[in-house]
């Protein structure tokens, strides 16, 4: 075979579909095209590349060693076409940009604020996308995002909006909020999780070995977590700034006066870019970043009476 005739570009597709889902039927639900049509285009593939791609079994395929082969192949081609065309959108079909952040900064922080972010970004839509998990900047088309952590991610530009410290919080109704003495019994008291970032955080405060009085709370969220402990539900470890105001207003109080540091923060990451964004682009990150820090910055001073 001559190396410069490569297979038809439009096997690709067809192939990795029905590869992923090891299912010709599974693969033409997600293309949109009947299970015939793609057992006919993997056939021709397999007949151009004079070589099986998968075994047919009776009610199931498996790839051959071929077949594995360039699956690996046809993963990284998909993978770059769809990276292709999500910097396409950034770059050419909007002016807009679209930032993700947990719900908890979304709801408490950004969305009180939409309106003000056309002093940064003149002429341009904001959008607010949430989720827990965090964002892949190759396959969403999403500009930017806010996440909580040390901010070591090598391969996304990271700018600092603020430092994080964390303590203990619980709602006014809670019933054993006469019983906080110090600290290292927090295992006396019902903690609320939330999963996975904040699994087992009372084990933090209390000796090895101590066995807790009451069943944990596990959410699936932080907003969920934190809205349990207003409910009177139990203690939350409670993550400042973004707290300050639930305690200044007093649907949350603070057991002790103390917060604790931590090397984790708030961050507004985006992808590097190996070309240089073009003037008006970056004018526009830039702005973004002036507007989520401008939020953060105003954050009313916590009012460490309310404990």
């Amino acid at each position: 075979m001559n190396a410069r005739n490569v297979p038809p570009i439009q096997f690709i597709p067809v192939f990795e579909a029905a590869a992923r889902h090891l299912s010709f039927k599974l693969a033409a639900q997600e293309l949109c095209v009947s299970a015939p049509a793609i057992a006919q285009q993997v056939k021709a593939f397999e007949n151009w590349l004079g070589k099986p791609l998968f075994n047919r079994h009776t009610r199931a395929l498996s790839l051959t060693a071929e077949g594995l082969f360039y699956f690996s192949v046809a993963k990284k081609t998909m993978k770059s076409h769809r990276q292709g065309h999500v910097e396409y959108i950034r770059r050419f079909e909007k002016k807009s940009l679209t930032i993700s952040a947990p719900f908890f900064v979304a709801q408490e922080l950004l969305m009180p604020n939409y309106l003000k972010f056309t002093d940064y970004c003149p002429d341009t839509e904001l959008r607010i996308e949430t989720r827990m998990s965090y964002v892949d900047f190759d396959s969403d088309a999403i500009d930017a995002a806010v996440r909580f952590g040390d901010g070591n991610w090598p391969d996304l530009d990271c700018q600092l909006l603020s430092k994080a410290v964390v303590a203990p919080v619980y709602g006014p109704n809670y019933e054993f909020k006469d019983s906080f003495s110090k600290i290292s019994e927090l295992y006396k008291h019902r903690l609320i999780y939330a999963d996975p970032e904040m699994r087992d955080w009372g084990e933090l405060f209390w000796a090895e070995g101590v066995s807790q009085e009451f069943d944990n709370i596990i959410c699936d969220s932080y907003i969920s977590a934190i809205k349990a402990a207003a409910d009177g539900l139990g203690v939350a470890l409670g993550i400042f700034p973004t707290l300050n105001s639930w305690v200044n207003n007093k649907q949350l109080l603070m057991p002790f006066a103390d917060q604790i540091e931590i090397d984790k923060g708030f961050w507004l990451v985006s992808p590097k870019k190996e070309i240089p964004a073009q003037q008006k682009e970056s004018a526009e990150r830039a702005g973004l970043y002036r507007w989520v820090k401008n939020i953060f910055d105003d954050i009313p001073l916590l009012n460490t009476d309310n404990h």
